[in-house]
């Protein structure tokens, strides 16, 4: 009985010690040696469950560190992916990903990690002011879901989030030119208008951009350009609201019994109509 005393008291100790460590203390002490992945994995969920997703998400990416070789680790990066995009940390989900899609190549959870950086990437790009080459990383992301996993609800909802990147770079350009327009740097501003056209041209603003590009035209004289770029607008987009500006600007007024609708009041200025 002596001889398991130490033993007893030894483990009462550690009970003691567990049941009296602070919360905050004990987290730190995980990311640094934690005993076991299930001592992880344990207090990853309790951080879930508490609403504290970035920390959960920490000391699930301890198990991949901690034990890179046990089967836990790579869906423990996965889900620490998926809780870092829950806490809106979406650069740090893509770092993640990024590095569980390297890594495990052949797991059974490529596809939704594939995904679920593509959309983690794309979220971390929404505002028109973002890097263009943090924007190019996200259509890359969305891109390569759509080539490996075509046919799968994940490539569908990839294509959706790749135009409406197009669409935000279009923006971005037809800002840019506006910039430039109302300095009256013409060319500055043609060049910019251009690139919507050329560049993006299942963007919405495709139809902008050729109407500002008429309005250029005109105020550097060039009369038949003008007049030619209205043609094209006419002929792709016959409803839109600046198929008509650009009937103004380029043979006058509207006639009184012309209804901005439909098609026939274009006339001779577009030989489609």
């Amino acid at each position: 009985m002596r001889a398991f005393l130490p033993l007893l008291t030894a483990l009462g100790a550690a009970v003691l010690l567990t049941a009296c460590e602070d919360r905050e203390d004990r987290i730190e002490r995980l990311q640094i040696d934690a005993n076991t992945i299930e001592e992880l994995s344990v207090e990853a969920q309790r951080s879930a469950n508490d609403g504290r997703m970035a920390e959960a998400a920490r000391l699930l990416d301890e198990i991949d560190r901690q034990f890179p070789t046990s089967p836990e680790a790579p869906r423990a990066l996965v889900l620490a992916g998926r809780y870092y995009f829950e806490a809106q940390e979406y650069e740090l989900a893509t770092a993640i990903l990024s590095r569980y899609i390297r890594d495990h190549g052949g797991h059974p959870d490529i596809a939704y990690a594939h995904y679920l950086r593509g959309v983690s990437s794309y979220r971390s790009v929404s505002d028109v002011d973002k890097d263009e080459g943090d924007t190019e990383k996200a259509a890359a992301h969305l891109r390569a879901v759509i080539k490996k996993f075509a046919g799968t609800d994940y490539a569908l909802d990839a294509s959706v989030k790749l135009n409406a990147i197009k669409n935000q770079r279009a923006a971005k350009e037809l800002v840019t030119g506006k910039f430039y327009h109302h300095r009256r740097e013409y060319m500055a501003a043609l060049n910019r208008y251009q690139n919507v056209v050329e560049d993006y041209e299942d963007s919405t603003y495709v139809e902008e951009a050729l109407y500002r590009i008429i309005e250029v035209y005109r105020s550097l004289g060039l009369n038949g350009e003008a007049k030619n770029t209205a043609v094209l607008l006419g002929h792709n987009f016959p409803d839109s609201q600046w198929y008509y500006k650009a009937y103004e600007i380029v043979e006058g007024p509207l006639p009184d019994h012309i209804e901005r609708s439909g098609r026939s009041f274009w006339g001779n200025l577009n030989p489609f109509g």
